[in-house]
């Protein structure tokens, strides 16, 4: 026996066709090892490299989509902002129109400058490939606006209005006129033959297309929505009066006191209407000859129109002004009292009230003789 058996290796297990098997099987199992690690090792590089291609796909894209136009631009672009647009919506619009270069650029410009959240609907004339912050200072500049900004006072009658709108718009006061000849076309209640009341006191924005009848539908429809005609009709009752008698005595008091006078002159009113008297008002006197505020001679008392309340019982056949809400509160809830007359007593416009006919003369002429009126 050889050194060798003695180990348990015996002589032939070299030409056996498997020699040193155990040696051999871990020699296989670490060339196996080894092609699988390569195999992992090479996926494994292919995924780094692909995420390094998609990243920097990414990257770009994000660095592309920021990009900005220099400088104010050129030329001349009209684009709208909605109603409820958000600064991701309106750098959509500009991107889509050739304003600015991309979303992200706006909405950066849009991030830095707090006012952004000021912009108006509306429509705007900008510029072809402006910056984004130039693009920005532009919609918050009042001057690049195209819409018509049109604020109707307190009061005003409806002649006042169309002058008004023909200083503000392109058209002129015979085309609103004209637009006023029918009311329910408007949205003037059915029955009723006049606007007037019912262009209600407001700040309007009108778009360029905006026509004559589109804004005087935008005031009727403001009115509507503001002031609840059954609540008027119910005010009204206790006097005998229907809503649109009420809406009647609150363009009165527009047109005869200062707001913090409203209720007691509409207790007046009342009082007279109530009594039988006359109202006597200047007020509808002037309506009729179109002109506002101006003192009456004894003469112009005896006008015959329908509007003259010194020749004729009751209330004036339409409103004589647009009144506003706090005109139309005091109609609706006049201030107790047994008053009757009135006269302003300063040229702030207060009034002095008494129920006795002498006391009012006597102020009256106290008045006068101060330069009250």
């Amino acid at each position: 026996m050889s050194d060798l058996s003695i180990l348990g290796i015996h002589d032939d297990d070299d030409h056996d066709g498997n020699p040193h098997p155990t040696g051999g099987r871990h020699s296989g199992s670490r060339r196996r090892s080894s092609r699988r690690g390569s195999i992992l090792a090479l996926a494994l590089i292919l995924v780094v490299l692909a995420g390094i291609g998609l990243g920097g796909s990414v990257l770009y894209d994000k660095v592309a989509a920021a990009g900005d136009y220099s400088g104010p631009g050129t030329g001349s672009v009209d684009i709208q902002v909605k109603d409820g647009d958000t600064a991701r919506d309106i750098g959509a619009t500009l991107v889509r129109q050739g304003v600015v270069k991309s979303e992200r650029a706006f909405a950066n410009a849009a991030a830095a400058d707090a006012r952004s959240r000021s912009i108006q609907p509306g429509f705007y004339r900008l510029r072809e490939q402006m910056s984004a912050a130039a693009a920005m200072a532009m919609l918050l500049d009042p001057t690049a606006s195209l819409d018509t900004r049109v604020t109707i006072p307190e009061g005003y009658t409806s002649r006042q209005i169309f002058a008004l709108l023909q200083k503000k718009t392109r058209f002129n006061a015979t085309q609103f006129v004209a637009a006023a000849r029918n009311p329910q076309a408007l949205g003037v209640p059915a029955g009723i033959r006049s606007v007037e009341g019912f262009l209600f006191p407001a700040t309007y924005d009108f778009v360029p297309s905006t026509t004559p009848e589109q804004m005087l539908q935008q005031m009727v429809a403001t009115f509507t929505a503001r002031v609840d005609l059954d609540s008027l009709a119910t005010a009204g009752r206790p006097y005998g009066l229907n809503w649109y008698q009420v809406l009647n005595v609150a363009s009165l008091l527009e047109e005869e006191a200062i707001t913090t006078d409203f209720g007691r002159v509409a207790r007046v009113v009342y009082n007279r209407l109530h009594t039988g008297m006359r109202l006597g008002l200047d007020s509808t006197i002037n309506y009729a000859l179109g002109r506002p505020h101006i003192r009456l001679s004894t003469q112009q008392t005896q006008l015959p129109t329908p509007y003259n309340t010194y020749l004729h019982s009751g209330l004036p056949p339409t409103p004589i002004a647009n009144p506003g809400l706090a005109a139309i509160q005091a109609a609706m809830s006049p201030t107790p009292g047994n008053w009757l007359y009135f006269v302003k007593i300063d040229k702030a416009g207060n009034s002095y009230f008494t129920a006795d006919y002498n006391d009012f003369l006597r102020h009256k002429q106290q008045a006068q003789s101060s330069g009250v009126y």
